[in-house]
């Protein structure tokens, strides 16, 4: 887990917005995962949420952006597909012993692990974003969580991609 030294910037998990488009981006937190036949997949934690970019052979395929304040990005929508990606989302209102049960869950469950990365913003010990791998079968997926204990929001995202089929920058 890597504890960051920078205000909280997201407020609403409800401000988010994605892309698909590159976006330049100064990681706060970052893992990059070496998979098979060149691909890697380098998962980031900004200051307002995360980036996820697949490459093959340092060529990027994908760049996926969820975050707050991208200029002329969509709001993140329920469910995208299209070449190859898949994207769905989920945001729910939660108290706060459910937010922190479950941030609590979410740190123990991804510690120690070489392809994910945890960040715990500072002045909350549940203000938490993290991104793991989940599988790499012909198709990479990687979940994301983004939880906001100043209005008891968590929003989770699963994401897909099949480079062959898939879209490319």
């Amino acid at each position: 887990m890597t504890l960051l030294d920078v205000p909280f910037a997201d407020v609403r998990g409800d401000t988010l917005c994605w892309t698909l488009d590159p976006v330049p981006c100064a990681p706060l937190a970052s893992r990059t995962v070496q998979l098979e036949a060149g691909l890697s997949v380098t998962l980031s934690v900004l200051g307002a949420s995360h980036q996820v970019v697949v490459r093959r052979h340092d060529r990027p395929l994908l760049h996926e952006t969820i975050a707050c304040g991208i200029a002329d990005a969509a709001p993140l929508p329920a469910a995208h597909v299209a070449g190859g990606y898949r994207l769905e989302s989920d945001a729910r209102e939660v108290g706060p012993e459910e937010l922190a049960a479950e941030a609590s869950r979410l740190v123990e469950r991804l510690s120690g692990r070489t392809d994910a990365v945890v960040a715990h913003f500072p002045g909350d010990p549940h203000a938490v974003t993290a991104l793991a791998l989940d599988g790499v079968d012909g198709e990479i997926t990687w979940h994301t969580w983004h939880t906001y204990p100043q209005t008891g929001e968590i929003v989770a995202t699963t994401t897909s991609y099949r480079p062959e089929e898939g879209i490319s920058v």
